[in-house]
């Protein structure tokens, strides 16, 4: 089973296609559980930095057409290296656009892992969902039921963030309760997951690393949560410090699965 002490020991490259809203977020979440995160612009890259690294994380949230382009070539090229591929389809529901992205990266790439909010992944399972851009909304679908479809559609992991973190296999479904409600008023939060769930998946590409990058987060910010009481902001940047301090023996103390 892989645990962030693993992580710490393989310090896995970690290779982001980023937004262009919370790059910082992104490589501070990888880097501050021993991950190394690299960016980079030019699809020329592609292949060389792909043959370096030990995941593939692409997040769809302010995609243009060189970013899908890149997110292809990137994708194929970790397709064929045999390394972990994350994809979070961001506010997929909220334009066409955002759609046909997603198609076209979705036709070339095959996915190792899916990760998003209810209605970014309700989306994808063809379940009614009124998502609001990029929060994830209301609806009256079965989480389970979402996780599930999405996981046997793509033949990946998916890991739908929340007030509980739902995980499933397309087989298997597990929940994580921990978590803290100023997770959703930090922009960005979601995008940290996607990085430390491609570190996770990394170190070794079962459904138990998904649950391990959810426990990651949820329990620093379970943690950070009782020590930044009222302080929102203050909240993230201890995030981050907690992210960098967590222990195995932490995890296993405050985890709680469903």
């Amino acid at each position: 089973m892989t645990t962030i002490q693993q992580i710490r020991e393989n310090s896995p490259i970690i290779l982001n296609i980023s937004n262009m809203v919370t790059p910082q977020h992104f490589a501070d979440a990888i880097n501050f559980i021993g991950a190394s995160p690299i960016m980079f612009d030019d699809i020329k890259e592609s292949e060389d930095l792909v043959n370096i690294s030990n995941a593939l994380v692409i997040n769809m949230g302010s995609s243009n057409d060189a970013d899908i382009a890149k997110s292809i070539a990137a994708g194929k090229y970790a397709n064929q290296k045999g390394i972990p591929v994350v994809i979070d389809p961001v506010a997929i529901s909220a334009s066409k656009l955002r759609q046909d992205n997603f198609a076209k990266v979705a036709k070339d790439v095959k996915f190792d892992a899916v990760r998003g909010n209810a209605g970014e992944l309700a989306f994808l399972a063809n379940i009614e969902w009124n998502a609001q851009g990029i929060d994830a909304g209301s609806g009256d679908g079965d989480l389970h039921e979402i996780v599930a479809a999405v996981a046997k559609k793509f033949n990946c992991l998916t890991l739908l963030s929340g007030v509980i973190d739902v995980i499933s296999d397309g087989t298997k479904t597990i929940e994580v309760k921990n978590g803290h409600h100023y997770f959703a008023v930090n922009v960005g939060c979601g995008d940290m997951l996607d990085g430390i769930l491609g570190a996770c998946l990394a170190v070794d590409n079962t459904l138990n690393s998904a649950v391990l990058a959810s426990s990651i987060l949820s329990i620093a910010g379970e943690i950070a949560g009782g020590i930044t009481d009222n302080l929102p902001y203050s909240f993230l940047s201890t995030v981050f410090n907690t992210l960098y301090q967590l222990t195995d023996d932490e995890i296993n103390e405050f985890q709680k699965l469903g």
